[in-house]
């Protein structure tokens, strides 16, 4: 073996053992986990107990964070995957699942379901995540939530719009663990779930006064 190539076989080992992250020989890779999104609603009983029936479609999500990987962002255009840690199923299914548990508690509708049931829907609400990542570019990370909510009263010949507005949540972390980005990403869908049932809450009652001034 020449001098040239020890240097440059040492040198190669050397970078492996000093390089942060790097897996050594006979190291074990670090176990896969998967994690759910998750918003509790307060316990507070609901406020009002709605007559309308709600269908909450199929959530549709950027296809930049379609995966279940995790999703960080070191860069203006660097984003990059977490092949370790991951959603349990898809990020989009996850989302549904807490908005239809959010608002079926909330009181506003008499029924709330993610797929057409006995009850024709008197309305839909549309959703779809534009952002979903854990923004690491400054030394406080943060959790980037936004999703876009489309609220249509389907009972209605040409199915108005009733709602067309996005809601963005931006939660520092508590540290750099991925168990610290998931706690951030359910603070962040509760402040828009709030936020959301607010202002569903004001359309409802535009439409009952204007129905009762119909009578």
């Amino acid at each position: 073996m020449t001098s040239s190539l020890s240097r440059l076989l040492l040198m190669l080992i050397l970078t492996g053992w000093l390089l942060p992250g790097c897996m050594r020989i006979g190291q074990r890779p670090p176990a896969k986990t998967s994690y759910v999104i998750t918003a509790n609603r307060p316990a507070s009983a609901a406020e009002r107990v709605g007559a309308a029936v709600l269908q909450v479609t199929p959530m549709r999500i950027s296809p930049r964070f379609n995966g279940r990987s995790f999703v960080y962002r070191q860069g203006i255009s660097q984003f990059r995957p977490d092949f370790y840690n991951k959603f349990l199923v898809a990020p989009a299914n996850l989302v549904q699942e807490q908005v239809v548990r959010w608002l079926t508690a909330s009181g506003l509708f008499a029924t709330v379901s993610s797929s057409a049931g006995p009850l024709p829907p008197d309305y839909l609400l549309q959703g779809q995540i534009t952002e979903l990542y854990g923004d690491y570019r400054d030394r406080q990370p943060v959790a980037i939530l936004e999703i876009g909510f489309l609220f249509l009263q389907h009972a209605a010949a040409d199915a108005p719009i009733r709602l067309n507005r996005s809601y963005r949540g931006e939660v520092p972390l508590t540290g750099h663990e991925p168990d610290a980005l998931v706690e951030a990403w359910d603070t962040a869908l509760i402040n828009i779930l709030e936020n959301l049932e607010k202002d569903l809450g004001e359309v409802m009652d535009g439409i009952d006064a204007t129905y009762h001034q119909a009578l």
